[in-house]
């Protein structure tokens, strides 16, 4: 009965303070833009990490999810995420198309980077924050789900203008021109 106790214990312990240590993002680390699980419309992608306190040092990376397609490998498309998620870990990598360092100096400072030439599908962007010997103290994925643009997305700026927003656009050029 005693190992019974001590088991549930240690199994609640786990279940408990596991996902706390698993998901450890540094407070002063915020990613602004892609937003994470949010699919976008581009063919790059501008990585803008907010950080609020002087002093960090972080690793940037970005990541193409692949999967093993055949007899070589595929990007993950956004449907086919969750298949991904089940693959045993030898039929799915990781791809790196950007790694970067940054350090903060001021008390709010911000990281920027755009990845050009991207091609529809999922990618994860990584943050450290590591200490002056490369130790990670924090980290945190996020997913980025990069679609691709359908037609009618595609249509959206060539249509005509209408009557009235034509006129509103006129209107503003005229009211703030000069």
């Amino acid at each position: 009965m005693k190992k019974f106790l001590l088991t549930t214990a240690m199994l609640f312990a786990l279940c408990v303070f596991a996902p706390v240590s698993l998901a450890a993002a540094d407070p002063a680390v915020t990613l602004v833009n892609p937003s994470e699980n949010e699919p976008i419309v581009a063919n790059n992608l501008l990585i803008s990490v907010k950080v609020t306190q002087a002093g960090k040092l972080l690793r940037i990376g970005a990541y193409e999810l692949q999967q093993k397609s055949g007899a070589g490998w595929a990007i993950v498309k956004t449907e086919e995420l969750e298949e991904y998620d089940k693959k045993k870990d030898d039929e799915k990598r990781l791809v790196s198309v950007m790694e970067e360092s940054f350090e903060s100096k001021g008390a709010v400072s911000f990281f920027t980077h755009k990845v050009e030439d991207i091609a529809p599908g999922v990618y994860m962007i990584r943050i450290d924050t590591v200490d002056a010997d490369g130790v990670v103290l924090f980290g945190k994925e996020y997913r980025i789900l990069v679609k691709e643009k359908t037609e009618e997305e595609a249509k959206v700026f060539e249509t005509q203008k209408s009557g009235t927003s034509q006129f509103l656009q006129s209107l503003l050029n005229k009211l703030f021109k000069n």
